[in-house]
């Protein structure tokens, strides 16, 4: 019989001598190289996903600069073919973006040979799952144009794997307990489910679990954050466009609901929804129906929908920004994630899991706190939950700095110690300019103090939290939205903060 065919690799660079310099490393190793060279990143993901399609390789060999564009192209047509990343320097941003695109592994420019091969032997010995890509509308055949440029964006729409393992998130606690016994039942469901608790808990985690261990789990997952798309532009993610339904909509182009289609559809922070929306979302989850803008007839999808939200339904619901109908629609099962402060024996244990896949994951020596920085992480408010923890962790393997760390850790406690902003803002002494007889009556006086009052508390709240607006907002008790419009109201009125 005749030897068996070598294994492909196709090896896609900026340049074509890095990439002949790798074909010659797996030449001798006993593989099937082919080449595939593009000068810039966007160039090289137009053309990366066909020459996959064509060839079949057992493995992508890709070479990323200043983002990951190129992965995220590729992932949008092709969810199962590994990737070993290649790095030509390191840059912590693009490698971040890359794991969350589904990297399998990375490499250096300082890599030996032998590592690459090693690498590489690695990745293919492993067994994959079946991923289902996500469909494609027939009007649509290419990468949507948030794929096109902004990997992020990508890896939260479609990206399955994307996630923290749930590790991550569960810890001892009896509440997670009860949590997971509560996945476990509805998973099963199509029952919608929301996801409730504060910034950076794991809602999304949640979620993912949630689609993991459900009938459609082998389908797409689809996610959209109602927070990050201005409102104007929300409708047509969801439900799509006809070609010419606006101006500029040169062809057609499916919705998410569509691209769920037999799967699940995640809203993340859906409190943020228009209203106007909420009445065609209520439609399409009482009715499984809803058209395309520009379209002259409906369509029928079948979608398991999962919501989360940081804010209080019920209040957006007296103040009638949030429909009571909808409300009651969407939450038929309701998971509470309880936060960080409220389960701190798993303080120790999440940042011992971080620090080693961090490690691992830019080639660094494995890091760890000292006990008396461990003592202070317990006793941190963790007003960002796991988010912040993570972050903190991924920053000490790449730069340590233990010592600036306890330093933040400090002035934390001791912010957390004083006063809220919003208690001291009674105590600001704002001189009132004497009102000239020009007409001003009592009330433009009482609001222009007001104002001032305001814009000084503002000011200050900025000045303490190093000018983060969104730390800020917590700090004042009020969103970030709300301070940013408040913000341009101060501006409009010559008040300057």
């Amino acid at each position: 019989m005749p030897p068996p065919a070598p294994t492909r690799i196709l090896i896609a660079t900026h340049t074509r001598g890095l990439a002949e310099t790798f074909a010659e490393v797996f030449n001798v190793a006993g593989y099937a190289p082919s080449l595939l060279d593009e000068s810039t990143a966007d160039a090289l993901g137009a053309a990366l996903p066909g020459r996959v399609a064509a060839e079949k390789p057992a493995l992508v060999v890709l070479e990323l600069k200043q983002n990951a564009a190129a992965l995220a192209q590729l992932r949008f047509h092709d969810m199962q073919t590994p990737v070993l990343v290649m790095l030509t320097a390191a840059r912590p941003e693009v490698a971040f973006a890359a794991s969350k695109l589904g990297a399998d592994e990375m490499l250096l420019m300082s890599n030996s040979d032998e590592e690459v091969v090693a690498m590489a032997a690695s990745i293919l010995s492993r067994p994959r799952a079946s991923i289902v890509p996500a469909p494609k509308s027939s009007a649509s055949q290419t990468a949507p144009p948030e794929a096109q440029s902004t990997p992020s964006r990508l890896a939260n729409s479609h990206s399955a794997g994307s996630a923290q393992p749930e590790h991550a998130l569960f810890g001892r606690h009896p509440h997670m307990a009860e949590i997971r016994d509560t996945i476990a039942k509805v998973a099963t469901t199509s029952a919608t489910v929301l996801v409730r608790g504060e910034s950076g808990v794991g809602k999304e985690i949640v979620a993912r679990m949630i689609y993991a261990r459900s009938p459609r789990a082998e389908k797409p997952f689809i996610k959209v954050n109602c927070a990050a798309i201005p409102h104007d532009l929300l409708e047509s993610e969801l439900f799509g466009y006809e070609a010419g339904a606006f101006t500029g909509a040169v062809k057609s182009k499916p919705g998410k609901f569509e691209l769920a289609h037999t799967g699940t559809l995640f809203l993340d922070e859906i409190a943020e929804m228009a209203p106007q929306l909420q009445a065609k979302l209520l439609h399409v989850l009482q009715d499984g129906e809803f058209a395309r803008l520009g379209a002259k007839q409906d369509m029928k999808v079948d979608v398991r929908l999962v919501c989360a939200t940081n804010k209080l339904l019920e209040q957006r619901v007296a103040e009638g920004t949030f429909r009571e109908d909808l409300f009651y629609r969407i939450n038929v099962v309701t998971i509470h994630i309880p936060p960080l402060r409220e389960r701190r024996d798993e303080v120790v244990p999440l940042i011992r899991y971080f620090l080693d896949k961090y490690a691992t994951q830019y080639g660094k020596p494995r890091a760890a706190f000292s006990a008396e920085a461990e003592e202070a992480m317990l006793h941190h408010a963790w007003p960002g939950n796991i988010r912040e923890l993570e972050n903190l962790c991924k920053r000490f393997v790449i730069v340590g700095g233990e010592t600036q760390i306890l330093r933040e850790m400090a002035a934390h406690l001791a912010d957390d110690r004083r006063p809220p902003a919003a208690a001291r803002v009674q105590t600001v002494q704002t001189p009132v300019e004497p009102v000239a007889a020009n007409g001003s009556n009592i009330f433009e006086i009482g609001k222009r103090a007001s104002l001032e009052a305001e814009a000084v508390a503002i000011r200050r709240t900025l000045e303490e939290t190093r000018w983060n607006r969104k730390e800020a907002a917590r700090r004042l008790q009020m969103s970030y939205k709300s301070l940013l419009n408040r913000l341009k109201v101060l501006e409009m009125s010559g008040e300057s903060v």
